[in-house]
């Protein structure tokens, strides 16, 4: 797969330039990969809140009892790689904290001993404010 595309970079660019050059692949950091996987994985966890609401509310059908035990397998992965605090601040993101009307998407946390509000709206912001506090 990486060779289909090398080739295709390498015919774009002799196509434009008469230069040598040579196409190396550099891997992801651990870091990078590690923010790309908690990203998606928060993505698709509220996606899963998402459709057992729709569930519930338009068809009638309670999915929790039978999502709970997937749910708690997750918790408990997440809980081997964050601590307690952290993993707290990942279930009010997906479980509690609906960007409306009355919340603007911002969580204050302790930084430098001063109290500061910080963006939590999408994955991304959740990703920063716990490196934030891996920092501490």
């Amino acid at each position: 797969m990486m060779l289909l595309y090398r080739e295709k970079i390498r015919q774009t660019l002799n196509s434009r330039h008469k230069l040598e050059f040579h196409i190396n692949h550099k891997p992801l950091d651990k870091d990078t990969m590690n923010k790309k996987i908690f990203i998606e994985t928060l993505e698709v966890l509220k996606k899963i809140e998402d459709r057992r609401d729709f569930m519930e509310d338009e068809i009638g059908l309670d999915m929790t009892t039978y999502e709970d035990k997937f749910m708690q397998v997750i918790e408990n992965l997440f809980r081997l790689a964050f601590n307690d605090s952290k993993v707290a601040l990942i279930k009010l993101y997906l479980y509690e904290l609906v960007p409306d009307k009355e919340w603007d998407g911002t969580i204050t946390v302790e930084e430098k001993e001063k109290e500061k509000q910080v963006k939590f709206k999408t994955p991304t912001d959740v990703w920063k404010v716990l490196k934030k506090l891996e920092d501490k």
